[in-house]
């Protein structure tokens, strides 16, 4: 069964690798945004309600950080939402 992502049908091979590419990319983000601004992951988990293990363990990649957790973390962050997620091109 085909998922859809960005107006096309992707098989689930597919659908995996583009969630791994992007809880990679967040995980980027949300490390680099943490460095330049000093954030703690206590402090990470307390804006979006987890206890710190939580939080690691989404900055690990162990457990996917969800659509709401990222606004929550975006808003701040104060960053634009649109920087937690890769750009992927047609091609």
């Amino acid at each position: 069964m085909g998922r859809r992502a960005h107006g096309e049908c992707i098989d689930d091979a597919e659908y995996g690798e583009f969630m791994k590419e992007t809880q990679g990319h967040i995980r980027r983000v949300l490390g680099e945004a943490r460095a330049e601004q000093g954030v703690s992951q206590q402090r990470l988990a307390q804006v979006i309600g987890v206890n710190r293990e939580a939080m690691r363990d989404r900055l690990l990649g162990r457990t996917q950080t969800k659509a709401e957790e990222i606004a929550a973390l975006a808003a701040f962050l104060q960053m634009d939402i649109t920087e937690f997620f890769p750009i992927r091109r047609a091609g």
